[in-house]
């Protein structure tokens, strides 16, 4: 009983910590309206994100604050793995995924950019996170690799490298890291909900919700994507799409992709069942990238 109050005690004293430190929309107004970058960076001063501010102005390069940030946020994982054991444990092991899988695609568009399309990737590399997150990713063979043989080589001991395998020839067809991409996010959210039903029934049902909206909105992004980039036939759409999302159901997505205006439609379902999100959309500012 003790070890469990120890554990829920640090976790609840982080999460009020983490929204106590959230920028507040008047901030975000502020910075939207910025007339420079140095002038919207300065706004974040005495925030948790005041480190792009300070390595902006140190080295006039922004990408370097946000590599700094993901390894803030990756170090909150790391920390909580040691307040927390089975299944629980599993369970942020599983959301971590979430950066490892992120980071491994930022590696493999790099291998892409230089030896499909024969582009510079000199002044990339150095944003690429290259600590171990869950497992241990050779970032370097994967970016330097000669093939998607080698990449699988290079990933022999995670699971991304039957992921590879099973879409190295659909790769090389469509010239497109496309479907590997998607497969890479199916896994990640495959395996979280896994793990999150394996969580004690109270546990289970929240974690299920939480990780049903976040299906929802990654289901947004792709059926947006889809069809505005990849202008997919809707058999295929709903068979990407990833299931168990918390208010969007295949019907809605079907409805939505079957439209004239795809991104009309899903901003009304956004409305009805995000408000939220939906004050972001109205607002202007892009809530789905």
């Amino acid at each position: 009983m003790v070890g469990a109050v120890r554990k829920y005690a640090f976790i609840n004293a982080k999460l009020r910590a983490r929204i106590s430190n959230l920028i507040s929309e008047e901030i975000f107004r502020r910075i939207e309206s910025a007339r420079t970058l140095e002038e919207a960076l300065g706004l974040l001063r005495d925030t948790q994100y005041d480190v792009l501010d300070k390595i902006y102005r140190s080295t006039g390069d922004l990408k370097f604050g946000e590599l700094e940030l993901l390894k803030k946020e990756i170090g909150l994982y790391t920390e909580i793995e040691k307040y927390v054991s089975g299944v629980e444990l599993d369970l942020v092991k599983a959301l971590a995924l979430n950066y490892e899988i992120e980071n491994l695609k930022n590696a493999l568009r790099l291998y892409f950019e230089r030896s499909t399309m024969h582009r510079s990737i000199e002044n990339k590399v150095y944003y690429i996170f290259r600590d171990k997150i869950q497992h241990d990713i050779k970032v370097e063979r994967v970016i330097n690799a000669d093939n998607l043989e080698d990449i699988s080589a290079a990933l022999n001991d995670t699971p991304y490298a039957r992921i590879i395998e099973e879409y190295r020839d659909e790769i090389i067809k469509e010239g497109s890291l496309f479907p590997l991409e998607i497969a890479l996010d199916q896994f990640f959210y495959k395996n979280l909900i896994f793990h999150a039903e394996k969580l004690s029934s109270l546990d289970k049902k929240e974690t299920m919700r939480l990780v049903g909206v976040e299906i929802d909105l990654q289901n947004i992004n792709w059926v947006i994507r889809f069809r505005t980039f990849y202008d997919l036939p809707l058999e295929r759409v709903l068979a990407l799409i990833i299931p168990q999302g918390f208010n969007i159901d295949e019907r809605s997505i079907r409805e939505a992709y079957s439209s004239q205006n795809v991104s009309q439609i899903l901003e009304g379902i956004i409305k009805t069942k995000y408000q939220g999100l939906s004050t972001m959309l109205t607002s202007g500012t892009p809530a789905i990238s």
